[in-house]
């Protein structure tokens, strides 16, 4: 659309007039920049100390011992004499299978060692007879040599008494080896009865330790497998058991004293057993902790704090000095009024208590509050943390 000649004059008049409206109404003189008040700091130094660090620790109680019963003979459950729950001592019955066949064998094995026995004995005896009998005929063939010279029938009898004397030998030589053979012979039958005397003690299966029954899988009448799991039985003291990491691990030794807390409630314990190799699969150590006997709630969960190693001379700083940024730990340092913000190595962390490895000194002066919200080179007046600020 084209614009007409007065419509032009007034669009030119209004633009005139915008202009000299900002030339009457521009600042006389350029605004100055006014710098920002000095930021307020809580500031202590950075000092050495000695650490006693400690590590929580969660775990559940379990029993000292757990023991599978199984029967070592087969044969068919005839008595039970345990339910779980019950309290036994060492040496109670439990179960107990139906023992005929195994007295019956121990009977025949009794039978046949006595049996051994008697013929070792007639055998020592027979022996002895042919040893006097041998000697009596050796006296004979040499009584008729001497005669064989002038007779022929004193020939013909020491023919027949040669002949019997090779016949005693003969005797004698059986007689010694059964003798010498009939020791083991005697001791092969007493190894089969005190098998079977074994075997008859297998078929009732007994308390190895003081306990409660925890599991019974057999009832009167069921048949028992050798080896099949029958009863479990487990220990009335219990331990604290966990896994932890490789530093607690090292820390701890056997008989060492510790606190244990179940539901709130202290209890002494002491380290039981430490596992040194770890577990290849969570690199952790398995740990074990001996309860006192009035702790009795198995698989209840439990906390321990377990020492660890002490860290002496420690260069530490408030934890609340730490700035992690750009995958880095930094403090701020602060020189005369101003903030230098310094790369630090941490180590570790006990309480509310940073240790530094390296980065700064000990009595440097270090920002301990609000360090996200500051920035290196800012202005700062100092304020030095009291005890009580500390505290919180």
């Amino acid at each position: 659309m084209q614009l007409t000649r007065p419509r032009q004059v007034m669009i030119l008049l209004f633009l005139t007039a915008i202009t000299l409206l900002l030339l009457i109404i521009q600042p006389a003189e350029e605004p100055a920049l006014r710098s920002l008040a000095p930021s307020p700091v809580l500031v202590n130094p950075a000092s050495r100390t000695d650490l006693y660090p400690q590590e929580l620790v969660s775990g559940h109680l379990q029993p000292v011992r757990r023991a599978w019963l199984r029967f070592e003979v087969d044969g068919r459950v005839a008595d039970r004499q345990a339910e779980p729950g019950q309290s036994v001592t060492l040496g109670d019955v439990l179960l107990a299978l139906d023992d005929q066949d195994y007295q019956d064998a121990l009977i025949q094995a009794q039978a046949e060692w006595r049996q051994a026995e008697e013929d070792l004995q007639r055998d020592r005896s027979l022996l002895k007879l042919a040893e006097r009998s041998r000697t009596l005929q050796e006296e004979e063939v040499s009584r008729l040599n001497s005669l064989g010279e002038r007779s022929l029938a004193s020939k013909t009898r020491l023919g027949d008494a040669q002949a019997l004397l090779a016949q005693r030998l003969s005797e004698e030589a059986r007689l010694h080896a059964s003798v010498n053979m009939g020791p083991q012979r005697l001791a092969a039958r007493k190894a089969a009865m005190d098998r079977a005397q074994r075997n008859l003690d297998r078929t009732t299966l007994k308390a190895p330790f003081a306990g409660r029954i925890n599991q019974v899988q057999l009832d009167v009448g069921d048949y028992a497998s050798r080896n099949q799991q029958a009863l479990e039985l487990i220990s009335d003291q219990l331990d604290f058991y966990a896994q932890v990491r490789g530093p607690v691990a090292r820390a701890l030794k056997l008989e060492q004293s510790v606190t244990v807390r179940v539901g709130g409630r202290p209890f002494a314990a002491t380290v039981a057993a430490v596992q040194p190799d770890p577990d290849p699969s969570t690199f952790t150590h398995a740990i074990r902790l001996r309860m006192p006997e009035s702790e009795t709630r198995s698989g209840v969960l439990a906390v321990v704090q377990l020492p660890l190693q002490h860290l002496r001379n420690a260069l530490v700083v408030p934890s609340t000095a730490i700035l992690l940024e750009e995958g880095g730990a930094f403090v701020f340092r602060v020189e005369g009024e101003h903030l230098q913000r310094v790369a630090v190595q941490l180590g570790r962390r006990v309480d509310q208590q940073q240790v530094i490895v390296s980065g700064i000194d000990a009595g440097e002066q270090v920002v301990v509050r609000d360090v996200a919200a500051l920035a290196d080179g800012q202005v700062v007046v100092s304020e030095a943390l009291q005890p009580e600020q500390q505290e919180e």
